[in-house]
């Protein structure tokens, strides 16, 4: 796992996916002619939530 640090915090990068997920997410709400640079859904960041616990 690697990780990088954020303003003196080490962030762990399934984590920093996760946040990015969840921009995406917006993206693909809000914005929609914008689209996203994956395919991305409630459920799929659900499911990598779970998985970085």
């Amino acid at each position: 796992m690697k990780a990088y640090e954020n303003k003196g915090s080490v962030v762990p990068d399934d984590v920093a996916e996760i946040r990015w997920m969840i921009e995406e997410l917006r993206v693909s709400f809000f914005a929609q002619t914008l689209g996203t640079k994956y395919p991305v859904s409630e459920k799929r960041v659900k499911q990598a939530i779970e998985a970085a616990k």
